[in-house]
C-alpha cells in the first residue's frame, strides 16, 4: 500500500506546488482514505480514482463513492474527465502493474487531465 507514502509526503507537496494543492486527483487503492485526508486540508478539493475493486469498502468509502468524488475506473481506458480538470495529479501504486502498450495510453492520459503536474509513486512501498 502506498497511501501512508503519499500522505507523508502531503507536507512536502503543498511546499512544492502551493496552489497547485486546490484540485488533486488521486488514482490508486486506498484512495478512499488518501481523498479523505485531502479534503481535511484546507482549501483543498480532492477526487479519486479506484482502479480495484472496492467490495469491502468502508462506510466512509462508500459515502465518497456514492457523492461522485471517489470512481472506480480502469485506468486503462480514457479517464472520465475534461483536460485540465485537475492542478495536479498523483497516481500511487496503480502504473507498476500496466504492459508498455497501456501505460503509453495512461500516462498521456493522465498528462490530460493536469494543468500543473503529475506525481508518480511507484516501486515497492514501505
Amino acid at each position: 500500500m502506498c497511501a501512508g507514502e503519499v500522505l507523508r509526503a502531503i507536507p512536502i507537496l503543498q511546499k512544492a506546488y502551493g496552489d497547485s494543492l486546490h484540485k488533486v486527483l488521486h488514482v490508486g487503492p486506498d484512495t478512499c482514505y488518501v481523498v479523505s485526508k485531502f479534503l481535511k486540508e484546507e482549501e483543498t478539493e480532492a477526487w479519486g480514482i479506484e482502479p480495484y475493486d472496492v467490495e469491502d469498502a468502508d462506510g466512509n468509502c462508500k459515502a465518497l463513492i456514492g457523492k461522485g468524488i471517489v470512481r472506480m475506473a480502469d485506468i486503462k481506458f480514457p479517464l472520465p474527465y475534461r483536460p485540465k480538470s485537475f492542478s495536479l495529479v498523483i497516481v500511487s501504486d496503480a502504473l507498476d502493474f500496466l504492459s508498455p502498450r497501456y501505460l503509453n495510453k495512461t500516462l498521456p492520459d493522465l498528462a490530460r487531465v493536469s494543468a500543473d503536474g503529475i506525481v508518480i509513486f511507484t516501486g515497492k512501498c514501505t
